[in-house]
């Protein structure tokens, strides 16, 4: 994510908005601008069913191959690490700038 205000960015580690316990919006760490995250969750709908039907894609060619396979473990790992990385883009996620911070 990237701030409207500082463009300073954040990584998959690390969050580059917090949220205050006085309101409901979001304030950068480095400018402390206000600012609204809404995410698609359209968007990441259809995201969590591509990654689904590619695990067992993944899955039956490994099958084919005569690999074991993969246990269900794993499967939710990948998938979840999918999801955390991508959720974050900027396809799946807006961010609008509420209020500029007064000093930086």
């Amino acid at each position: 994510m990237i701030c409207p205000n500082c463009n300073k960015s954040g990584n998959v580690f690390k969050r580059i908005f917090v949220k205050r316990s006085y309101g409901e919006n979001r304030y950068c760490i480095y400018c402390n601008a206000e600012v609204s995250v809404e995410y698609k969750w359209f968007k990441i709908l259809i995201l969590g069913i591509v990654i689904l039907f590619s695990l067992i894609l993944l899955q039956l060619i490994m099958q084919f191959i005569g690999l074991p396979g993969m246990n269900s473990g794993v499967a939710g790992a990948l998938a979840a690490a999918f999801i955390a990385i991508f959720i974050r883009r900027p396809p799946f996620v807006e961010i609008k700038l509420i209020k500029k911070a007064k000093k930086k």
